[in-house]
């Protein structure tokens, strides 16, 4: 999804009281922070090239939007990756004795045969994306690296139905690692997997499977027996699996059949603390039904704590909802004050809550006209006691606003005392999870005495009404209740719009959300019910000002990677490489004399062991094979494995040691595979193709251009400027300087128009940054002058290691621009410091802030 920008703390008006996680959780950061800032230092090959692929180059979706994974999503990958490939803490007697030793009495597993590690996400923050991150990163080191404690075959469990028909969304026909930036080009060659979906029947061979279905195909419900949980959180999560067993899914059959390790994966993973349940047992007989046993088991939840509140033991990783609502990547609730509003005396509901019912509808139709040129349906939500109360405020609010709430426009959803949706209302329940969100979908409210079961993930809520008591007997309920309204609607702008979801409800139901306050650690916002109209700022062209409108043409790329190199490696002079000489043995006088990069032999080998450590070899064709096979993943060309074998060869025999060498004989495989023989050929290498490997291409114009104008619209929270210069109603403005930046353009008498490049335009220009990865630059501002020449111009507060690329590819944009289009285009950088000093009143002033012609 689009990165979504940072709204600051003081404008949530959030408490930022620390928050208590689970025991190894603040070790495992530290260490994971370091790591990173380290390089990744002891990650596979093909780990490396994932992470750089997924966090450190740009994606662009198919309709031209940005995708960028959320930071929470790459911290949790890496703790995954880090505890399990570098860490290597593979049972959860060593995580607590690494991150939690002085930390007392904390709960061993009873069962601790297998990697176990859970990770703490808040609801709608994005698991399902980590997940398929796992899965590539076990599935690519088994098969790229040929690891054979990395899984190729993956079992996701889901809780319950509901949970299931979202998780096959995102995985039937493998559609997440399609539709995501999952699998970088250079590994496609080795990707031949296939995803089945309960139901489905075993397809032809492929070296890696997924299987997806719920819990309940593996065994049976048993009856109402009391199982020792508070109703409250049975109400939220579910029974617990019992210990009946029927055998109705083949899953576990055809796994064991691969005879390859399998990652195990549970969604909403409140339950797996129990390691009696069925759910658990399932995990550990599929364990030992495989020969080589399971890889790990990683649970996800929003909510992995113990009945009495504490989080799960073996969680490595805790994104609060805290600071998911900091962060902006969840809705920010808001609480309804509702003063002088009350409870009337009656004991039909929808009598005894009228004026709670009331201000949730008043509220829901403020958000339906403010989201109506968005193009956004709301939903207003209602939970209320029982079945009885829930069909009564159904049918009231049907025949009270029938136009808004009639018919199909209002559901109610009926749960058992388990909180499992009824057996009569399912097929219903799983239309309204599948579609509500739908412009075309009729449904306007649902109304139901829970419906706060993991699945529901509804994007469209924006009002709840509470109107049930609750109690807090498990701490685990009051973000499950309100987590149900947190799922953004807007989740693919990559601006800083603060999405809200307001919470409206009887004392009760506001004390228990209270809670959610005292547990996270936060205040959440208020508004007054009735009092304080909703305001949704939307930008958008003026149909009054298409005159300002600005044509940007639309060239193709000048930059692609290219997919083979192999004429440029067998054109390589081996002997103009510039490296030094590589000593033979140990402490020989090349050896006394060796220095790279700043370092003497010694310390070189000291920095390098880790990373650059090879198993030892039999024959010099392992070593080079080895190296081969490293140089072609660091420059992100795997198949370009077979021709480099053969220059790697010629180096090693040629060049690196100062005169030939015969490489067979144990003396020099021992020399060759030295890690400093290792880094010295791979930085070689790597620096004689890394500025081969991107392509030039000869640009052309695609089309005349795409006007301003044709934006659609999108909300914003930021600050903003009226303008008449600009084809939008307003200007957005990001933070001060830009804001000043274009009341000067509004005021320079010399531009006719201009236009904040907003994100949904989806304006970019490639370029590659230091280590060679595209990436894409969306420049700041538009501007036309008075003569008619364009400019792009970016404003600029401080500058990053990157900032000089970005400058020459915009330069090289309008130049391509001005010949391919005949109107004169420029790029102009305006660093904040400069404009202040030159204090300029005209757009000729900055003139003199203009980049040289590129030579």
């Amino acid at each position: 999804m689009p990165r979504r920008k940072q709204a600051p703390p003081e404008q949530l008006g959030l408490l930022q009281a620390r928050v208590k996680t689970a025991p190894c959780v603040p070790a495992i950061r530290n260490a994971v922070a370091e790591w990173r800032a380290g390089g990744y230092k002891g990650a596979t090959d093909t780990t490396r090239l994932l992470l750089n692929h997924w966090f450190l180059t740009d994606h662009r979706l198919p309709n031209g939007r940005p995708f960028r994974y959320h930071d929470s999503q790459r911290e949790a990958i890496e703790t995954l990756i880090y505890l399990y490939e570098v860490a290597r803490v593979r049972r959860h007697k060593a995580l607590l004795e690494k991150f939690a030793a002085n930390t007392p009495g904390l709960r061993l597993l009873q069962y601790d045969g297998f990697p176990r590690y859970c990770v703490k996400m808040a609801t709608g923050s994005g698991k399902t994306k980590v997940m398929s991150l796992a899965v590539a990163w076990q599935y690519f080191n088994a098969v790229a690296e040929g690891r054979d404690d990395y899984a190729k075959t993956f079992l996701i469990l889901a809780p319950n139905v509901i949970v299931f028909e979202r998780l096959r969304l995102d995985f039937a026909g493998a559609r997440i690692f399609r539709a995501d930036p999952v699998i970088p080009p250079e590994l496609s060659i080795f990707w031949d997997f296939d995803c089945y979906l309960r139901g489905e029947a075993e397809r032809a061979s492929s070296q890696g499977a997924l299987y997806l279905t719920n819990i309940q195909q593996f065994y049976e419900r048993g009856g109402d027996a009391d199982d020792g949980e508070p109703e409250e959180m049975t109400a939220v999560l579910g029974p617990k699996p019992p210990a009946k067993k029927v055998d109705v899914e083949d899953f576990d059959k055809r796994i064991a059949a691969r005879h390859s390790p399998c990652l195990v994966v549970n969604d909403e993973a409140h339950h797996t603390h129990d390691e009696e349940s069925e759910w658990n047992k399932v995990v550990r007989r599929l364990h030992a039904d495989l020969d080589p046993g399971l890889a790990a088991q990683l649970d996800f939840s929003a909510t992995p704590r113990y009945s009495k509140g504490a989080l799960f033991t073996w969680t490595v990783y805790d994104y609060p909802l805290k600071q998911a609502i900091i962060d902006n990547i969840v809705k920010r609730p808001m609480k309804g004050i509702a003063a002088g509003i009350h409870e009337g005396r009656s004991d039909i509901a929808s009598t005894k809550y009228r004026a709670y019912l009331t201000a949730g509808v008043e509220r829901w139709r403020e958000y339906r006209n403010q989201l109506a040129p968005l193009g956004k349906k709301p939903i207003l939500f209602v939970m209320m006691n029982d079945t009885a109360e829930a069909d009564d405020v159904g049918d009231y609010l049907r025949a009270k606003y029938p136009a808004e709430f009639g018919d199909k426009k209002l559901q109610v959803i009926h749960t058992d005392k388990t909180g499992e949706v009824s057996k009569k209302d399912l097929d219903k329940a799983r239309e309204v999870v599948r579609n509500v969100d739908e412009a075309e979908s009729p449904v306007n409210a649902i109304v139901s005495v829970l419906m706060l079961r993991e699945g529901w993930d509804v994007q469209n809520v924006t009002v709840i009404v509470g109107l049930r008591p609750y109690t807090s007997k498990a701490n685990i309920l009051p973000e499950q209740t309100v987590g149900r309204g947190l799922r953004l609607m807007f989740r693919d702008l990559s601006t800083s719009y603060v999405e809200r979801v307001d919470v409206i409800g009887n004392r009760a139901f506001i004390d228990f959300v209270e809670q959610l306050e005292k547990d996270e650690g936060l205040e959440l916002g208020t508004f007054t019910v009735g009092k304080e109209p909703l305001v949704i700022v939307t930008i958008a062209p003026d149909p009054e000002k298409m005159d300002k409108d600005i044509t940007i043409p639309v060239l193709s790329p000048i930059l692609a990677r290219k997919r083979t190199l192999a004429e440029e490696i067998a054109a390589l002079d081996i002997a103009s490489m510039t490296c030094p000489v590589l000593p033979r043995k140990e402490g020989d006088a090349v050896a006394q004399r060796f220095r790279y990069e700043g370092y003497d032999i010694i310390t070189l080998q000291k920095l390098v062991e880790r990373e650059y450590t090879i198993p030892e070899a039999q024959t010099a064709q392992e070593v080079i094979s080895y190296y081969a096979k490293r140089i072609a993943q660091e420059v992100k060309l795997p198949s370009q494995f077979a021709a480099l074998v053969p220059k790697v060869r010629e180096f090693l025999e040629t060049k690196a040691f100062g005169e030939p060498a015969v490489l067979e004989g144990a003396a020099m495989i021992k020399a060759i595979s030295s890690n400093v023989a290792q880094y010295v050929t791979v930085k070689t290498f790597v620096a004689a193709l890394r500025g081969l490997v991107i392509e030039q291409l000869t640009p052309h114009l695609q089309s005349a251009g795409r006007r301003l104008s044709e934006t659609p619209p999108f909300p914003y929270s930021r600050t903003t400027l009226a303008a008449r210069k600009t084809v939008f109603n307003l200007v957005t403005c990001d933070n001060d300087f830009e804001r000043r930046f274009a009341q000067f353009l509004e005021d320079a008498s010399d531009v006719a128009a201009f236009a904040k490049l907003p994100a949904q335009f989806g304006f970019a220009i490639e370029y590659t940054d230091s280590a060679t990865n595209l990436r894409y630059y969306e420049p700041d501002f538009v501007a036309v002058l008075a003569d008619g020449s364009h400019h792009l111009i970016e404003t600029k507060g401080r500058e990053d290691v990157d900032v000089a690329h970005k400058d020459r590819a915009a330069q090289i944009w309008c130049e391509n621009a001005t010949l391919l289009t005949g109107t004169s285009w420029q790029y102009l950088k305006v660093p904040q410091n400069e404009f202040a000093q030159l204090q300029p009143t005209e757009y000729a002033d900055l003139l003199v802030l203009a980049p040289p012609p590129l030579i």
